[in-house]
């Protein structure tokens, strides 16, 4: 999947990486943590897979991510 939007940092159960997608949800991003880091404040556009559930952070959709790049 495919989700455009826009990357934050969210001081929250330790730190998570967010997507706040342009479809008006707010996805927990997983892996590519460089990439994130890089990205933070930038539109960009994600693809990955929604894994099942909420993390610990139950802060949105866990979105494992493949590829990142700024749009």
């Amino acid at each position: 999947m495919k989700v455009t939007g826009t990357v934050e940092f969210v001081d929250l159960e330790g730190g998570i990486w967010r997507l706040n997608g342009d479809d008006g949800k707010r996805y927990t991003l997983l892996g590519a943590r460089s990439d994130l880091k890089s990205a933070k404040g930038a539109r960009v556009e994600v693809e990955g897979t929604l894994d099942d559930g909420f993390g610990i952070a139950m802060a949105g959709p866990q979105l494992r991510v493949a590829r990142i790049r700024k749009v």
